[in-house]
């Protein structure tokens, strides 16, 4: 008889499937509003989804909502931090 198998020991991956490791993301901290962390704590919730998820969708809709000329703004300093 085969001999289950044990479980490594500690927390499982996160993300989905346990493919998404935290090392793999970069680090930031942010000082919001209480009315905006609440804001964020309701839509992961409410989308199950991670804050990082939800935060980066944000930033990425307000980057395509910017001016054209300011969009070109923009991808020059990305451009530059490569």
């Amino acid at each position: 008889m085969p001999t289950p198998r044990r479980r490594r020991p500690g927390r499982p991956p996160a993300g989905k499937e346990g493919r998404a490791v935290s090392r793999d993301y970069v680090q930031t901290t942010l000082r919001l509003e209480p009315e905006s962390k609440a804001l964020l704590d309701a839509l992961a919730r409410l989308l199950a989804q991670p804050q990082r998820e939800i935060a980066g969708e944000a930033l990425a809709l307000f980057a395509a909502n910017l001016d054209p000329s300011d969009q070109a703004l923009l991808r020059g300093l990305l451009a530059r931090d490569k």
